[in-house]
């Protein structure tokens, strides 16, 4: 059996750590957190006790397991429930202004993890057994985190420095492999927890250098409903690599657990899972439970890093269905993995209903009311690697079964649920679509007069009753040391569009807790329509660090330096925001005007190029004529480079231009610009601008301006048809294809003439004037041309 209590090893010695030991080894929490040195540290702190280094971690994990499984994986009806909730307790484990959920059970067992990590760690109480203690530490910041609704500054911090020093431990001892790769993956799901990216991309490959284990997804042919006739390319999850790693089967290491498993669908069009039209590949591949929480961290990486696009989605499924159809593995494992499932089929018509039942399980399992055989797992199976896996607290879970009821209209059964964890921002909706909007303070201030005041008590009363005095009362109760008070009251000006008075509480909010997503969004957007472009930018900068897969926002921050003048920063804060979302011809428009302004000429033809496959016949006059300025006059790119490399590119890019627009005499002519070596071909170009401009308008003579464009135009015809003719009518192969251009060229200049002349426009005079001179110079060559015939 699988223990998921890493590194404790038996004590030498018959003293109270031993004591402790057999009781981790029996799951005996009780035992542990009902000791005197639990209350001595309690009341006391760790430095005040007599307590030894070993006994003060055994009892820090005792604490820590007792927390998990009352909070997290159950059954929460255990002998460790009655422990009164002590404000003063609750207020020593807020962390950025940041409040426990005020579902947590058992918060007494958090602050002993503290008070104990604290004196092994911070104080340096501790000289030996280091490794132990900082995974342990990790573990206790992590479930710290998770029963706080929003994430927090101070602890990322304090998670990130240990994770440096877990490292070291990890590159330079020699472990067993096997809890190696676990370690990493628990380091790699912290980053993950706190959205940052960078690391967790760092911390997944080191998961799959260790282990060597490839995870991938490929398409084969498979059906998805009951008639369909047409099998379509399907996605099927790939591990490759474990076999090598000699892990022990889930069934050899979990095979005693029973396991909650997928409901069946019950849908008369839809299969409870994929059909491939491969018999074999319809058999569920078995994995080790280390793989199995390997594939459950990048189901969770993808999930955080990747915009929530079809496609993605697609993908992530695979990676649920692989998991969900194991036989044996850690219990933990799989109720996240169903959790999960049931967040993603809640959206879908078809598999709402499956979503429903299965939450309603996966609650009933954690509560203690399951089945006899599910209730019969012992705690440390439940906890068996736990920490490796995505731990989701019990009130996420129920607020989730009470989104999807809503999702199906059932209000008032949602209502009920939503009360039962007194998730007031959602009991103020039920209410308010109820028309019963005042229940809500109501019942708030019963709570009040009940349990007395709190911060999140006056700020859900707030707004229930959108009485700005509650947030100032809850401002003033947490010593003006509360983000959520201030976010509260920033977010009620927010939605009077007062966005004056919301910045200066959103950024208040955001100084004590920067780690707010929803709050910086708010901050940046008020900011963006009072035009306070530095304010938008720090708001924007926060919010990109972490979330990066929302191209707004970097659209906005890139909206926000170019406002400061600042666009070479917005040229690369906008190739973010398109490897976020390649598709979207707005955020290409922003980023072909910036690369233009900051001179990188080549980005900017890329960024046409796509803009035309966007947008049908996309065209800017104006940015084409910067860059074929550019180019011809041989101007350096911003870094560096000469911009005449680009121009094959460029003619390129004209080509398709002109052929979506055949008769835009301008671009045709931009395109001549371009053709340096061939005059033949520039002469050609010039041609069909000729026609594209007396096409798109016939009346061209009439107006002075397109008459003088237009016989400039036909000047440079004439010369380069002329030049073209006489440095190349030696040439016996292309002399046919230069006398026809010759001939062309004389023909549209009398034509030129005739009409121009009619008019009589003083501008054109002095054209008109070379014009008919070249004509004349034309005539004479041609004379000559078909003497020589």
């Amino acid at each position: 059996m699988q223990t998921p209590i890493f590194g404790l090893e038996p004590p030498s010695d018959e003293d109270r750590a031993s004591r402790f030991y057999q009781q981790l080894q029996q799951a005996d929490w009780a035992a542990a957190i009902g000791s005197g040195t639990f209350q001595d540290v309690l009341e006391k702190d760790a430095n005040k006790t007599e307590a030894t280094e070993r006994e003060l971690l055994h009892l820090a994990t005792a604490a820590l397991l007792a927390f998990v499984e009352k909070n997290f994986l159950g059954p929460r009806y255990t002998p460790t429930d009655n422990a009164p909730k002590n404000v003063e307790l609750l207020q020593q484990l807020k962390v950025d202004g940041e409040e426990l959920n005020v579902n947590v059970e058992r918060p007494d067992c958090l602050l002993v993890c503290k008070r104990i990590f604290h004196a092994l760690i911070v104080d340096k109480r501790s000289t030996q057994d280091q490794l132990n203690i900082r995974v342990w530490y990790q573990r206790y910041l992590l479930t710290h985190q998770r029963c706080i609704d929003d994430l927090a500054h101070g602890l990322y911090e304090l998670f990130n420095e240990n994770a440096v020093v877990l490292e070291t431990y990890l590159e330079q001892g020699s472990h067993e492999l096997g809890v190696k790769i676990e370690l990493a993956l628990e380091i790699l799901l912290g980053y993950v927890q706190f959205k940052r990216i960078t690391k967790s991309e760092y911390w997944a490959t080191k998961v799959e250098t260790w282990s060597n284990v490839k995870i991938s997804v490929e398409g084969l042919l498979g059906v998805r409903t009951k008639f369909q006739q047409n099998p379509l390319p399907q996605l099927t999850l790939r591990a490759n690599g474990h076999d090598e790693l000699g892990l022990l089967a889930a069934s050899l290491t979990h095979g005693h657990v029973v396991l909650p498993t997928i409901l069946k669908l019950d849908d008369e069009v839809r299969l409870d899972k994929i059909k491939f039209l491969n018999e074999s590949e319809n058999e569920d591949v078995q994995l080790p439970a280390l793989i199995q929480n390997i594939v459950l961290a990048k189901l969770k990486f993808l999930y955080v890093s990747q915009p929530k696009e079809q496609l993605t989605m697609e993908e992530l499924n695979a990676y649920i269905t692989a998991l969900v159809y194991q036989c044996h593995g850690p219990w933990a494992t799989r109720v996240a993995v169903l959790y999960l499932n049931a967040a993603n089929e809640c959206t879908h018509k078809r598999t709402v209903d499956r979503s429903l039942r299965q939450l309603e399980e996966l609650v009933q399992l954690i509560d203690g009311n399951g089945s006899d055989k599910t209730l019969a797992i012992s705690a440390v199976d439940r906890l068996s690697m736990a920490f490796s896996s995505w731990l989701i607290p019990y009130w996420e879970m129920k607020v989730k079964l009470a989104d999807v009821m809503v999702s199906l209209g059932m209000i008032k059964g949602a209502l009920d649920v939503y009360l039962s964890v007194e998730s007031w921002e959602n009991v103020i909706d039920c209410y308010t679509v109820l028309e019963l909007r005042h229940k809500a303070a109501t019942i708030i201030k019963q709570l009040m007069e009940q349990h007395g005041p709190s911060v999140r008590l006056y700020c859900m009363l707030g707004d229930a009753t959108d009485d700005v005095e509650c947030y100032r009362a809850a401002w003033e109760l947490s010593g003006e040391t509360s983000a959520r008070a201030q976010r509260h009251w920033g977010n009620y000006y927010f939605a009077r569009k007062d966005y004056a008075t919301a910045i200066k509480h959103l950024r208040q909010s955001i100084e004590i807790n920067s780690l707010q997503e929803p709050t910086l969004l708010r901050l940046g957007y008020a900011a963006l329509q009072l035009e306070n472009w530095e304010e938008a930018a720090h708001a924007y900068r926060l919010y990109t660090s972490l979330e990066s897969h929302g191209f707004e926002s970097w659209n906005n921050l890139a909206k926000a330096y170019i406002k400061l003048g600042e666009k070479n920063r917005a040229h690369k804060i906008l190739q973010e925001a398109l490897k976020c979302n390649y598709n979207n011809w707005m955020v290409w428009e922003n980023y072909l005007l910036v690369s233009v302004d900051t001179r990188n000429y080549e980005d900017a033809l890329n960024a046409y190029e796509r803009l035309m496959e966007l947008k049908d016949k996309y065209y800017d006059q104006q940015v084409l004529d910067l860059i074929v300025r550019a180019i011809v006059t041989g101007e350096n790119e911003a870094d560096g480079q000469p911009c005449s490399r680009l121009r094959k590119k460029a003619i390129k890019l004209l080509g398709h231009a002109c052929a979506q627009r055949t008769n835009n005499g301008y671009l045709y002519a931009l395109a001549a610009e371009l053709e340096d070596t061939d005059l033949l071909k520039r002469c050609q170009k010039l041609q069909n601008a000729y026609r594209g401009y007396t096409q798109s308008n016939s009346q061209w003579s009439k107006a002075a301006e397109s008459c003088l464009t237009i016989v400039t135009l036909c000047v440079d015809l004439c010369e380069y048809s002329l030049r073209a003719f006489l440095d190349g009518k030696n040439e016996a192969e292309r002399f046919v294809s230069l006398r026809s251009q010759l001939s062309s060229a004389r023909l549209t200049g009398q034509g030129c003439l005739r009409s121009a002349k009619s008019e009589d426009w003083p501008t054109c005079s002095e054209p008109l004037a070379q014009l008919e001179e070249l004509v004349n110079k034309l005539t004479v060559e041609l004379k000559s041309a078909m003497e020589v015939k």
